[in-house]
């Protein structure tokens, strides 16, 4: 079963178009026709633990969250990374009772699947 990868950085950028141009300066090939998404998800919003059939990267902006992960629990804050390959099981969940603000870095295949600006609405 395919594993994620968690990281805290210190110096990543945290809006769409530096994070764009960090991916495409660090990594030009890993994910080709890369799409970044901006995604809010409001106090007590979940998404549901589902396997999707792209590779993913989450970086947290603001807030927190709980990202049910190939079946662990990890709790995600500001500067904090995940990678999820395509195939493994995720759920997304807010922690607390703010805004859990983060960008979705993945293939354009993927794009438009999933959570979006507003979630949990």
């Amino acid at each position: 079963m395919p594993r994620y990868t968690f990281r805290r950085l210190s110096k990543l950028p945290l809006n769409e178009e530096g994070l764009r141009r960090y991916g495409e300066l660090n990594a030009p090939d890993a994910l080709p026709g890369v799409a970044v998404r901006r995604t809010v998800m409001r106090p007590g919003a979940e998404f549901p633990v589902a396997p999707e059939d792209v590779s993913r990267l989450f970086v947290t902006v603001l807030g927190r969250g709980v990202m049910l992960l190939d079946g662990d629990r990890i709790e995600v804050s500001a500067t904090e990374v995940v990678f999820v390959p395509a195939g493994c099981p995720c759920g997304l969940q807010t922690l607390g009772g703010t805004d859990w603000v983060y960008l979705v870095v993945q293939s354009r295949e993927g794009e438009g699947e999933g959570e979006g600006e507003g979630a949990g609405d």
